[in-house]
Order: C-alpha cells, then structure tokens, then sequence
C-alpha cells in the first residue's frame, strides 16, 4: 500500500499528532526553562528540536498538496496568512500587554515601558524576522533561569512562512515534472549543507538552525509529490534504518527529517486518533503560548520544582489559553479564507482537517 493510497486528508489523527509534537517542545524547554539543565537529546538533537522536524515535514507536505489542489494563488496565500498570523498577532499583545505586567507581581525589580511593549510588537510582527526580532520587553524576565526571552519557540513561524512562499512560487512557475526534482534536489543539498556547517564552527547558528527545517520542509513535499512511490513495505523499514542509523551516528539533523515525517504520516493513518483536535486543534496555540507560560511558572516557582512538576502545570496553564487561541481567534480566522460561505460553515460546526 502507498502513502497515497493509505493516507485520507479527511479522517487522519494528523491533529494529535501536531498535538503531540507542541507538547514535546514544551517538555524539551522545560529543563532550560525551569533550570534543570539541557534539554535531552536524541541523536544530536534535542526533543524540540525533533518536534519541529514533524511540524515542518507535515507542512511540507500538506501545503504542498494544498498548492496544487487546484485553488487560486490569491486563495492559497490567503489561506496560509490566516492560519498563522491572527493567532500570532493575539499572541504577540498578550505576551506584551498581559504576560509582562503579570511578571511583576512576581518580579518587582522587573520593570518597562510603552515603548519597551510596542517595541516587541512592531520588531516581530513580520513573524519572528532574524536580526530584526525583539526577545525581551524591558527589565522583565531578568529573575529565571532564561533569562530576556519571552517566546523563544516563535523564531520558526518566519522560516515556515518563507518555506509556504517559496512552494508557491516554485508551483506557480514550474510545471509539476519540474517541480518534484527541484524539491528533492533542495532536501538533498540542505541535508548535506546541514552535515557540513555542523562541522565548520564559523558558521553562524542560524544557519545550522534553519537548513534542517528546509530539508523536512522539503522532505515533506518530496513525500506528498512522489507519495506513490513510498510503498509502505519497504519505506517503512527503511525509514525506522535510517532513524536507528541517525540516532547511533549523532546526524538526526541531516538525516532524520525525512524517515521522521514519513513515519508521523504511517501513524497518523493508524493510530485511531481522528477525534483529536477534530473540533477544536489546539496544537498552533499549544506552540506559541508554552513558552510564555513557562516562563511565569519560572517566575512563580523558580528552579525549585522538579521537572515534570514544571512539565504538568506548565502543560495544565497552556492548554485553556490554546483553546481560547483556538475557539476565539484561529477558527474564526480561519473561516474566512474560502470567503463567507465557509465562515457560515465553520460557525456551524464545519472543518477542515488538511489544513
């Protein structure tokens, strides 16, 4: 059976997944965040840094699916816009106008000003843009273990975004027997430029950040542009090889993405999960309010709680913010970006699961 043949875009557990991957970057940050040491590794990478491969990898492929499903350019980018920025703009004024003044009932030393609070808005509006980003508002956050960082996590958002403009610019001027090669020829040289900036300490961390969310990016829209080709029989023993392979040899980052987003996409066609996140998907919110809820319980507890103490009431404060993100802000967004027939269809119970 091929991935195409197993995967249904409408009744996947893709949601619990993405679900499960926003609380495994909260875990991961947990043990910088509540001053227990680094975060754990797997291979060379940490538990975050694993998740992301996922999200990046699901969104190659969904997005790339969504890009040449026969929609619109203007109803792609649209689409694309709303279901990142509205969520991301809330989030922005909550951390600045509600995150940081709550701090200082903890932090009385912690101070700011307006222009400190606007300051952090206007420099990450464009989605986290690199050299440009504000992480700190103020003195606030200066009594954790992390110190300056408000929401470290959202740096990403710009990289995928970049990664949904480029697929479709790439789908808008190429034809799709061009477009495949030209994919899997970018996962091949950001993997390889992966392994060889992770050798060269001069190269700036960004850098060695970034290529491996292109490479699953990509590796996400080789998978869905080739799908039959990924015959479940022989891909999914080569995929778990190649894990094994990456985790013995410390070379996750180069080539982990790949066999991982392959082997989320098996599971999401098995698990019997499809109800999670079916009604409201809270994972988006789960990713960008973690780490500022876990820089209050920082603030609250210190470094005095064990790490899954930190980890549970860090994950039971996200969750309602999430749904709040989700009910309030995404779905509502969301509803828009077919026009107003589908804002009808969503305020009466409709969804879109591939999206």
């Amino acid at each position: 059976m091929s991935l195409k043949s197993a995967f249904d875009p409408r009744s996947n557990s893709l949601n619990a997944i993405r679900l499960g991957l926003a609380l495994l970057v909260m875990v991961s940050h947990s043990w910088a965040l509540g001053g227990a040491g680094a975060e754990p590794e797997l291979g060379g990478a940490n538990l975050g840094t694993w998740a992301v491969f996922g999200f990046f990898g699901i969104s190659g492929y969904l997005i790339t699916r969504s890009r040449l499903s026969g929609h619109s350019v203007r109803q792609f980018y649209r689409a694309r816009f709303l279901r990142l920025f509205p969520g991301f703009l809330v989030c922005l004024l909550a951390v600045a106008f509600v995150f940081a003044p709550l701090s200082r009932l903890w932090d009385p030393a912690g101070s700011f000003s307006i222009l400190d609070q606007l300051g952090y808005i206007l420099r990450n509006i464009l989605l986290y843009p690199p050299f440009l980003g504000q992480y700190d508002i103020g003195s606030t956050l200066s009594a954790v273990p992390f110190t300056d960082v408000w929401n470290g996590p959202l740096w990403t958002l710009f990289w995928e975004a970049s990664c949904y403009v480029l697929v479709g610019v790439a789908a808008s001027l190429l034809p799709r027997r061009v477009l495949g090669p030209l994919l899997a020829a970018t996962l091949v040289i950001a993997s390889v430029a992966t392994l060889a900036a992770e050798q060269n300490p001069v190269v700036p961390l960004l850098i060695t950040r970034t290529l491996p969310m292109l490479a699953a990016f990509a590796g996400g829209a080789v998978m869905f542009l080739y799908d039959e080709k990924f015959i479940r029989r022989w891909a999914v023993p080569g995929a778990v090889g190649m894990l094994v392979m990456s985790v013995l040899t410390q070379t996750a980052t180069t080539l982990a993405p790949l066999p991982f987003t392959y082997l989320l996409f098996v599971l999401s066609a098995i698990i019997p999960l499809q109800r999670v996140g079916s009604r409201f998907d809270v994972s988006y919110g789960v990713y960008i309010y973690g780490w500022p809820v876990q820089q209050v319980v920082a603030l609250i507890a210190g470094d005095s709680l064990p790490v899954w103490v930190f980890v549970g009431l860090s994950v039971a404060a996200t969750v309602p913010l999430a749904y709040l993100s989700c009910r309030y802000v995404e779905q509502p967004a969301l509803a828009f970006k077919n026009g107003r027939a589908a804002a009808t269809a969503v305020a009466a119970g409709g969804k879109n699961r591939a999206g």
